[in-house]
């Protein structure tokens, strides 16, 4: 077993396995990060990588999303993601899998939520490629990851040795340059409650004021939309 095989099983030991309840709030933050942002609708066909307990597969679920592939490489997963009606899970490595479908369907929105900055830089380009070829004509990809160009996300980024490729804004646009893809939108992630994101934006403002050099974006974590440059590939 390599290096890199053991701390994939090291991972995988500790990571979260149970069902996770979808909540008002969680409704709220994916209406805002995926609907919103990428302007999905129910009669979209959605293939999550790296999906885990399946919190946003059962949010798809929660608002009529009938088509939906959720893949990760944990078979352990298989039961937890069993009671969510119209889901397909498939244990497989992502890139395995896109070789398996590709030229066999594709969908509308791909989702990879907190799974880049676990990828070492090589492997993230060859997967972001692979995309392409199981993604529609007006299809877009949504991304999220750490955003260590703020002092708040490198907190996260560094929380685990798991996270081995770090990303900023700028680095997130050269990544959809190399890979096929043009970037519509990057922007942070606000979660918390009301108060506190206006008292937050609030100290951005002073430091953005104050200081020579400061993040483009404050929030500690990013949401990337991709789309193929030549939209008839």
């Amino acid at each position: 077993m390599t290096y890199k095989d053991e701390k994939a099983e090291v991972y995988k030991g500790h990571r979260e396995r149970s069902a996770t309840e979808i909540k008002k709030k969680h409704l709220r933050q994916f209406d805002q990060e995926f609907l919103s942002l990428t302007g999905a609708n129910v009669a979209m066909s959605v293939l999550e990588i790296g999906c885990g307990a399946g919190q946003f597969l059962r949010y798809l679920k929660a608002r009529g999303f009938s088509d939906t592939v959720g893949v990760d490489y944990d078979e352990n997963l298989a039961e937890v993601l069993s009671d969510i009606e119209g889901c397909e899970f498939v244990c497989a490595d992502a890139n395995d899998y896109v070789a398996k479908v590709s030229g066999a369907r594709t969908f509308d929105r791909i989702v990879l939520f907190d799974i880049l900055e676990h990828m070492e830089l090589d492997d993230a380009i060859q997967l972001l490629k692979g995309l392409r070829s199981i993604l529609s004509k007006g299809g877009k990809v949504l991304l999220r990851m750490p955003n260590v160009s703020s002092p708040w996300g490198q907190r996260m980024f560094y929380g685990s040795f798991d996270h081995v490729t770090p990303y900023t804004p700028d680095r997130v646009k050269e990544l959809a340059f190399m890979t096929g893809y043009t970037c519509l939108n990057v922007v942070g992630q606000t979660t918390g409650k009301w108060r506190k994101r206006v008292l937050e934006n609030a100290l951005h403002g002073i430091l953005n004021r104050v200081l020579t050099y400061h993040p483009q974006i404050w929030q500690a974590n990013l949401l990337c939309v991709f789309e193929l440059k030549n939209k008839e590939d």
